[in-house]
């Protein structure tokens, strides 16, 4: 799913005079954010909320820009793009989009950045743009201490790699590889 975080909503003041929107785009926004932070950021919006589905595939229904002075979006970058397009006005994006991602550990991890050069083929299904700190495309970098990243303190994606690749008796087809 598109993973995405939220940006400082202070920034966006509450001005209690005007009429705001939030358009929510769903199912991104629902696997990202609870039902709950999803009311609270439309109370710190001081802004109703639309819920629409699938905005990248154009189509919305229900609103009238006109009848606002201001519309937000909690959306991929995509969305964003699109329903300023359909409006014919300016989308505020709350949020920035970080990339493909899956729910793991208590928290979300990026797995893909959607790069356009997938080679999950000769690294054992697992991206090294997204889940390498310095996205290193042909092996680990010297900072590898007890398989953990100096970055980040992840597990390396790198050891993971060859640790795959040994389990299933693979060492040498990922050692071929460019």
């Amino acid at each position: 799913m598109i993973v995405l975080k939220l940006k400082d909503i202070s920034k966006f003041d509450s001005n209690k005079g005007e009429r705001r929107l939030l358009v929510v785009c769903n199912p991104c926004a629902s696997w990202n954010f609870s039902e709950t932070q999803i009311k609270e950021l439309s109370e710190k919006l001081n802004a109703e909320i639309s819920r629409q589905r699938m905005i990248c595939n154009y189509e919305i229904s229900g609103i009238d820009p006109r009848a606002y002075d201001k519309i937000f979006g909690l959306m991929c970058g995509a969305g964003v793009q699109v329903l300023a397009e359909i409006l014919d006005r300016e989308v505020i994006p709350i949020v920035d989009t970080l990339g493909i991602g899956v729910k793991k550990n208590n928290g979300v991890e990026i797995y893909c950045s959607g790069c356009g050069n997938c080679r999950l083929e000769e690294t054992f299904g697992m991206c090294t743009v997204a889940r390498c700190a310095k996205s290193l495309a042909n092996g680990p970098c010297g900072g590898v201490h007890d398989a953990k990243c100096e970055v980040d303190d992840k597990e390396c994606v790198w050891i993971s790699i060859f640790e795959k690749a040994k389990s299933l008796d693979k060492l040498a087809e990922l050692l071929k590889n460019p």
